[in-house]
């Protein structure tokens, strides 16, 4: 497997030791991080309990050469679009921040790592369940 983006329920379970997850990320070459899952991430950290913590387990994963932060561009608003359109035709709305981390792999190639039921029914999105 080539490349795998990370849903913010992914890298918790990766940060909490998931093993399977683990053993997934091990043979990818590059691990890329939705800058929608970061938002949700820095979120989560500046709202819990153990914010130092999770702030250096979050740099040091930032640093690993095989990590790519997932950026959002103007390619990335129309995939948006598109999918978003996609999922009200067929009456099966999501969160609009699985939207743009769906968009953005869509744009970069990646699949997704996620336990979230809501993203299967987008359009050239493939899942990675762990």
């Amino acid at each position: 497997m080539q490349n795998l983006a990370l849903d913010t329920n992914a890298y918790t379970a990766l940060g909490r030791g998931d093993q399977v997850l683990s053993e997934i990320i091990a043979g990818v070459v590059h691990i890329g991080l939705p800058m929608t899952v970061l938002g949700e991430i820095y979120f989560g950290m500046l709202n819990g309990i153990q914010e130092k913590s999770n702030s250096l387990l979050l740099e040091r994963f930032l640093a690993n050469t095989r990590v790519e932060v997932l950026n959002i561009t103007d390619d990335t608003a129309k995939l948006y679009g598109e999918i978003a359109t996609e999922l009200r035709r067929l009456g099966r709305p999501i969160q609009q921040n699985d939207i743009w981390i769906a968009a953005l792999c869509k744009q970069y190639g990646y699949r997704l790592a996620t336990n979230d039921s809501g993203f299967i029914n987008i359009t050239g999105l493939e899942l990675i369940k762990f």
